[in-house]
């Protein structure tokens, strides 16, 4: 009798046990897929449209130095000793592979550890993947503002301390993260290198779905002239937050056609039906921190003049097409 009451125990133990087991990974998985799949941040999940509720579930989304924000051109420190970026391993070869994948939040694309940053930090910083941020035609994307005024969409390069072994490990320390971030505009011709990763877009229109593109030059992605830039203390734009990113914000911008933003915009779906876009945080208060600038407001970029008054012409097409979509 006692022996098949002993049993009789551990069988039940053993349920107990198993049932909790299951818990335990159930709840491992939602951590792990949260970033992908918005269910209210309330729940530990988030999207961009209950952006008030970060905080809520996610501490560090209330901190004093979170990010994007606004660059005040005027407010902005000129600091000559801050070292020009200086990149290495950038031009990738068209034999190497690389996973480009729409996340539900982003079109992200994983980057060889092979590119990093070796000037411009204290430390060499490793490269891990680039993401972007983007609009509509009616509502700019930018995630970091000049003056108040959003561009079109914006690129992320993140890139993690080498002294980490990786960006799992590096993402929640002080130094652990450099991100490079570029103004998209519009422009009047086609940007042959940006449309290596939008012309694969149909592949993953659909949530969690990835595809592979050759590798290919990602200098080219960002601006010419990497010597003027504003550079801040911040956080991740997205839940977490973890207030560890050493900020670079280029001041020339990179311009794709009308047809290329579309793309972006139009494309990519969250679930299945609702268009992925309008992906951006609002710009976050400063709470005293400094936002220091490599170039003063008088210097003119190495390429000279002519190089800015060529971008009149692109400002006054966005302008015209913004009104004419405005009217119709």
């Amino acid at each position: 009798m006692q022996l098949k009451i002993f049993l009789n125990f551990l069988f039940i133990h053993s349920l107990v046990l198993s049932s909790s087991s299951e818990e335990e990974d159930t709840g491992s998985s939602e951590n792990e897929s949260e970033e992908h799949h918005p269910k209210g941040a309330a729940h530990g999940h988030w999207g961009y449209e209950d952006q008030d509720e970060w905080p809520a579930a996610f501490l560090y989304c209330s901190g004093k130095s979170q990010s994007p924000i606004n660059i005040d051109t005027k407010a902005a420190i000129y600091d000559p000793r801050l070292p020009s970026i200086a990149l290495e391993g950038y031009d990738l070869t068209d034999g190497s592979s690389l996973m480009l994948l729409n996340n539900g939040h982003t079109l992200q694309l994983s980057l060889p550890s092979t590119m990093h940053i070796v000037s411009g930090f204290d430390h060499v910083y490793l490269a891990a993947q680039l993401h972007f941020h983007w609009g509509t035609v009616e509502v700019p994307g930018s995630e970091h503002t000049v003056d108040n005024i959003h561009f079109p969409a914006e690129i992320h390069i993140v890139h993690y301390n080498s002294k980490y072994a990786n960006l799992s490990e590096a993402v929640n320390k002080p130094d652990g993260l450099a991100v490079l971030g570029g103004y998209i505009g519009v422009g009047l011709h086609e940007n042959a290198n940006y449309e290596k990763i939008l012309s694969a877009l149909t592949d993953i229109s659909i949530e969690e779905s990835n595809t592979q593109i050759p590798g290919f030059n990602m200098r080219h992605l960002l601006p010419k002239n990497l010597k003027r830039f504003y550079r801040y203390n911040g956080s991740l734009t997205t839940p977490p937050c973890f207030q560890t990113v050493n900020w670079t914000i280029f001041n020339d911008t990179i311009t794709v056609s009308r047809k290329q933003l579309a793309a972006l915009e139009d494309t990519l779906k969250v679930g299945f039906s609702q268009h992925l876009n309008k992906n951006f945080r609002a710009p976050q208060s400063l709470h005293g921190r400094q936002v220091l600038a490599s170039f003063t407001d008088a210097s003119v970029p190495e390429e000279g003049l002519s190089k800015v008054l060529k971008r009149i012409p692109n400002i006054t097409l966005f302008i015209s097409q913004r009104r004419k979509k405005r009217y119709r």
